[in-house]
């Protein structure tokens, strides 16, 4: 906590102009990291953006004499969360998401037929859907749900000379093998980038060599010379972008 000499009439700072959440979030079924990287299936194309929820459950208890709420009075019992979104792409695998339906054998050449089921099955959960968000200077928050569930339905307003919306709610339910006083919610905001340090002359003089090698190779710097001023001149000047690698 800092000392305040003077109160700011906002509450700008110099990082605010990188937090900024910009643009819409884009959905992802079924992402995974693995080896370094995500992989993972493009739920839908949207219309309106999407709406992320997480909001605990609270419950304040009474206390005879207490006529406001206390601090440390509230307990937590519970969480929902769900993900909104308006898709506007009518795909097979959207159109089983929504009615909660089944694929099952067509009379009629050319068409497929899908047909709603009267007892839910374990394959109608979606393993795990997130929401992608950007922060004005490009990184990236990632909002991961698990065993998410269309709970909207279907309902499809169609309109001359307009698209059409399907208005989709999924509910994020706990797993068998999850805290059941939890839901399986994960929130992977990105680290602030490091601060790369900008060497002078005299810091790389008071290394050996072979350390300056070592920070070179580490920035994919290549150094040409044979003396230690001569790879001092040459990382100075791949570091300042004054000079390319050899």
């Amino acid at each position: 906590m800092g000392l305040i000499e003077k109160f700011k009439k906002s509450g700008i700072t110099s990082s605010t102009p990188k937090n900024l959440l910009i643009n819409a979030a884009v959905l992802y079924a079924n992402l995974k990291y693995e080896e370094g990287k995500w992989s993972g299936d493009l739920l839908g194309a949207t219309s309106g953006g999407a709406k992320v929820s997480i909001v605990p459950d609270y419950q304040d208890i009474e206390v005879d004499g207490a006529v406001v709420k206390v601090r440390g009075m509230t307990l937590k019992q519970g969480e929902s969360a769900y993900i909104e979104a308006n898709l506007i792409e009518m795909t097979p695998q959207i159109l089983q998401m929504t009615m909660a339906a089944g694929k099952v054998e067509s009379p009629v050449k050319g068409y497929d037929l899908y047909q709603t089921k009267s007892l839910l099955e374990d394959s109608d959960y979606i393993d795990n859907i997130a929401a992608i968000g950007t922060l004005s200077d490009g990184r990236e928050i990632i909002i991961i749900m698990e065993n998410m569930l269309c709970t909207s339905g279907f309902e499809a307003d169609t309109k001359n000379k307009d698209k059409s919306v399907l208005k989709c709610k999924f509910e994020c339910f706990a797993g068998f093998e999850d805290d059941h006083d939890r839901l399986p919610v994960f929130i992977y905001y990105p680290q602030a980038p490091e601060t790369v340090v900008s060497y002078t002359a005299d810091m790389l003089g008071g290394m050996t060599v072979a350390n300056i090698e070592a920070l070179a190779a580490a920035r994919g710097y290549t150094l040409s010379g044979t003396t230690k001023d001569d790879k001092i001149v040459s990382f100075l000047a791949q570091q300042d972008g004054t000079g390319g690698n050899d």
